[in-house]
């Protein structure tokens, strides 16, 4: 779809990255599908949604990696008709190289842009590893489930 679409550059950057916030609303309850099973089902988490836009970008031959901070800060949103409040959480995202030009580029939302996210990074942005990917799979599943399960329980 994104090949087809006739857009180079940022143009065709920010498609693919309102065709992975469409087809994958977050999800605290998939955690240990790997991303492209996710992208299929229409639902991840941040790492699952951004390594879904980063197999589409690189397959498209943009230069681009997973960054993460430790902790972020997020304003208030709906998730499944729930209120979910503010929070500071780990997350992430990819960055992006055009002509030495990066821009974070993240799918968590269909409001974002190329270089214009919804969270605020308030530690230090880190490269995205192998390690980090291996122990993140499953915290980030401990995590989702503990969050999933108070985010019910406070929207009674």
């Amino acid at each position: 779809e994104c090949g087809s679409s006739g857009l180079t550059g940022w143009p065709l950057v920010e498609y693919a990255q309102k065709l992975v916030a469409r087809q994958m609303e977050y999800s605290y309850t998939n955690s240990f599908d790997f991303p492209t099973v996710a992208f299929e089902k229409g639902r991840g988490s941040c790492w699952q949604q951004s390594k879904a836009l980063y197999l589409i970008l690189r397959k498209l031959g943009f230069w681009c990696h997973l960054v993460y901070a430790t902790k972020n800060a997020f304003q208030k949103s709906v998730h499944e008709g729930m209120d979910v409040p503010e929070r500071i959480s780990g997350h992430v995202w990819c960055r992006v190289a055009i002509d030495e030009i990066e821009k974070d580029v993240c799918p968590g939302s269909k409001y974002n842009l190329p270089g214009a996210i919804d969270f605020t990074p308030l530690s230090e942005i880190r490269r995205w590893n192998a390690l980090l990917a291996f122990i993140c799979y499953f915290a980030s599943a401990y995590t989702n489930r503990v969050r999933y399960k108070e985010l019910k329980e406070a929207n009674r």
